[in-house]
């Protein structure tokens, strides 16, 4: 098997049950036969899943690549060479987790949160996703962080990214998907499926997190109002308008300080990592950042992966 990052059939857990005393790590494994699936989608295999007691999530799956695509490769290719045309491969694997028996996707069995990896041309891309019941639509979460190995990849993320409550008993399962057309137009649609089953997860009842607080709330809004006031002092021109557009954004810079120490949480500084350098790792954590695009879109707390380094 060739290097992939096929991290996902990560934890279609039959019954996976996971027993863990207070301040130690909760684990288990479920392992899904390999060779059901010989072609085209990415073969699910055994798949491992810790539970840290600072609720880090961690999700390694083993998995075999199918050809023709094999692991976000060609579909077919057109021409001969040195003309050769790649039309790829539409593939990706899906965990879904359910939480909450009264909400969720009814569309995709009620899952209340998902992970997808989509690989694509040598590289892999990482979405996480939670169910927005108000608007019947699933929202983008926070970055899963993923590494690979030679035979499968591990990803990472915390329990409140998935909006997954402590204690919980979840509903898991994987689903590997392979979709395209070939070179005469016909659809091929191909998937392995591993699961579903349970994990229980223990623990006391979250109290609430970063960026909760009224004091939290109160700051964010200061900060959300300056940033009003200086899009409507913009649209005035001359040497007094442009004063009052300095005093404001010395004072929006203040309060996002403000807001970054009441509500624990760091101001985004640009993408997020997908590595981190030696002495350090990657972890999710509450950043104050924009909702939206656009240099005036408000600012919200929203979970994100970060570098976390270890003081001397």
């Amino acid at each position: 098997m060739r290097p992939i990052a096929s991290i996902f059939a990560l934890f279609a857990v039959l019954s996976l049950s996971l027993a863990a005393t207070a301040g130690a790590a909760t684990s288990g494994s479920f392992d899904d036969p390999i060779g059901d699936s010989l072609e085209f989608a990415a073969d699910l295999g055994v798949t491992t899943v810790t539970v840290g007691d600072d609720d880090t999530v961690v999700l390694n799956t083993r998995i075999v690549p199918r050809p023709p695509a094999n692991w976000g490769g060609c579909a077919y290719v057109v021409g001969s060479f040195p003309f050769e045309t790649c039309a790829p491969a539409n593939m990706n694997v899906t965990w879904y987790f359910d939480y909450s028996p009264s909400s969720g996707s009814v569309a995709d069995g009620g899952a209340d949160a998902k992970v997808t990896v989509i690989p694509s041309r040598g590289q892999t891309f990482w979405e996480s996703s939670k169910w927005d019941s108000a608007n019947g639509k699933f929202s983008a979460g926070a970055k899963p962080a993923g590494a690979e190995d030679p035979g499968g990849v591990t990803w990472t993320l915390r329990l409140g990214d998935l909006g997954i409550p402590k204690p919980a008993t979840l509903r898991v399962w994987v689903v590997s998907l392979y979709k395209s057309y070939n070179g005469l137009g016909e659809l091929l649609n191909y998937s392995d499926t591993a699961g579903p089953g349970t994990v229980s997860i223990p623990g006391a009842a979250s109290t609430g997190g970063a960026g909760e607080s009224k004091s939290c709330t109160t700051a964010i809004g200061k900060a959300n109002a300056l940033q009003r006031k200086i899009r409507k002092a913009k649209r005035k021109h001359g040497h007094a308008a442009h004063r009052r557009v300095a005093k404001l954004r010395a004072k929006r810079k203040r309060a996002l300080m403000t807001a970054e120490q009441r509500c624990d949480a760091e101001v985004d500084s640009g993408p997020p990592p997908s590595s981190a350098p030696p002495g350090c790792h990657l972890v999710t954590k509450p950043v104050l950042q924009q909702d939206g695009t656009g240099i005036y879109a408000p600012w919200v707390i929203k979970p994100e992966v970060v570098v976390e380094c270890r003081q001397p």
